[in-house]
């Protein structure tokens, strides 16, 4: 019998068909890596030779990369304009901190010179920024991972600025001056910064608000954003207040909100402690902003802060809540918060539930140390997370724990990640699929 004849090659042999891309797949390619390593492309062939200097993406995040080589390496760079620029600048001493931050002007000048859309710094020797740095109008995306003040002394314009990311940051009432001067910026991320107020009533299209690793602090931090669509708040451990938000918030992701009365830390007498009152004030604030949320996310630690809400007797609201998001370990101590979300949704259609294993223990300690279940049934659920192979009756009692709570409920999905071995899976699988029919609800195991 004949063999089938080969399918030639579409390539001819001995052409290479990378370079044979036209430049802006080859500046593209090149994005992904370093640009001392997109250097050393210059030398597979001429084609190759002049392809990095055109490059619209720069990026210097190894420490081991003198700012002196930098700008050497600069000098060799003729595009016209450059999308994204990083740098990384590593603590010095101080002998040379001084050059440094005579080098760091250079780059961001030179970025900046370049009409910069993208802009990345991470600085972690001592700097003050320039006035010229408060004055761009290319830029559409700003992240700053520095531990130095970011004061502005001149008028900020920042006219194209649509997303701005401060990380390790002290801010104070200057910060005020950077949110007039970006009347365009639509996304504010602040991580592990801290200020004592936050007023985003003068920014009309800021539209998503992350807030996470707030570092911990005596003050209450006032936190105003009435146009905001999109609330994220991550180990946020700071006394904090929702002055004006719920207007138009339609998502938010809410986890890990440590602030808990005393008495619960304790074993003090809980009518003697002023905390308590403070705290359901918090949290009766916090479910108002969050009653017209459409899409909600929340995590272990706020579902125990619920459950706790519960017992301490806070009033909670009617929410507007049409996708559950529930980010949890099962535990004991988060069945009374997550019963009570899903009693007072009576919109609710779809519950996406993911299993993880991350929890406070200082948290789970007191929580369960001062609640009793409400429900017999809840006695099923572990007190502590110990196990990391879900067990089917488990899983299936907390399905029936989400179905007999709801009444509008149409879609349930459990993203059990790697918890089921298979022959759990498949005993599993016949409960949900028994569940579904008696409660009318597609139930979807993953």
């Amino acid at each position: 019998m004949e063999e089938p004849p080969k399918e030639e090659s579409t390539a001819p042999a001995g052409v290479d068909s990378v370079s044979s891309l036209p430049d802006e797949m080859l500046h593209h390619i090149l994005s992904f890596v370093p640009t001392k390593i997109a250097i050393t492309t210059s030398v597979l062939s001429k084609r190759w030779r002049h392809v990095w200097c055109k490059t619209p993406y720069l990026s210097f995040p190894h420490h081991k990369s003198s700012l002196e080589s930098i700008h050497e390496t600069l000098a060799s760079y003729t595009a016209a304009k450059i999308t994204r620029f990083h740098l990384y600048v590593d603590r010095e001493t101080p002998e040379a901190s001084e050059r440094s931050r005579h080098h760091v002007d250079s780059l961001i000048k030179f970025a900046i010179s370049h009409n910069v859309e993208k802009l990345s710094l991470v600085l972690n020797a001592y700097y003050v920024f320039p006035d010229f740095f408060f004055s761009n109008s290319s830029l559409k995306q700003l992240i700053v991972d520095s531990w130095n003040y970011i004061r502005p002394k001149c008028t900020v314009s920042w006219t194209s600025l649509q997303n701005l990311s401060l990380r390790n940051s002290s801010l104070d009432e200057s910060f005020t001056k950077v949110l007039s001067g970006s009347l365009m910026l639509e996304s504010l991320t602040l991580q592990s910064c801290s200020l004592s107020c936050l007023d985003l009533s003068e920014s009309p299209r800021l539209r998503r608000l992350n807030l996470e690793f707030f570092n911990s602090s005596p003050r209450k931090c006032h936190i105003v954003a009435p146009h905001i669509h999109y609330l994220r708040m991550i180990d946020f451990t700071q006394k904090y207040s929702l002055v004006d938000v719920s207007s138009s918030l339609i998502e938010a992701n809410i986890d890990t909100i440590y602030f808990l009365p005393r008495f619960w830390c304790t074993q003090d007498d809980p009518s003697k402690d002023p905390s308590k009152e403070d705290y359901q004030v918090m949290m009766q604030t916090m479910l108002e902003k969050l009653q017209n949320v459409e899409n909600l996310t929340v995590g272990l630690s706020f579902l125990q802060m619920l459950s706790i809400a519960e017992v301490s007797g806070v009033h909670f609201p009617t929410f507007k809540v049409k996708t559950l998001t529930l980010k949890t370990t099962i535990l004991r101590s988060a069945v009374l918060g997550i019963a009570k979300l899903l009693q007072n949704s009576p919109e609710l259609k779809k519950i996406v539930f993911y299993k993880t294993e991350d929890w406070n223990c200082s948290v789970e300690k007191y929580v369960n140390r001062y609640m009793e279940p409400q429900d017999p049934q809840d006695l099923i659920f572990p007190a502590k997370s110990a196990c990391k192979v879900a067990k089917p009756h488990l899983v299936a009692s907390f399905m029936e724990l989400l179905l007999r709570n709801t009444r509008t409920l149409e879609t349930l999905v459990l993203q059990l990640r790697s918890c089921l071995n298979t022959s759990n899976y498949d005993e599993l699988s016949q409960i949900a699929l028994t569940l579904s029919h008696k409660n009318k609800v597609c139930i979807v195991l993953k």
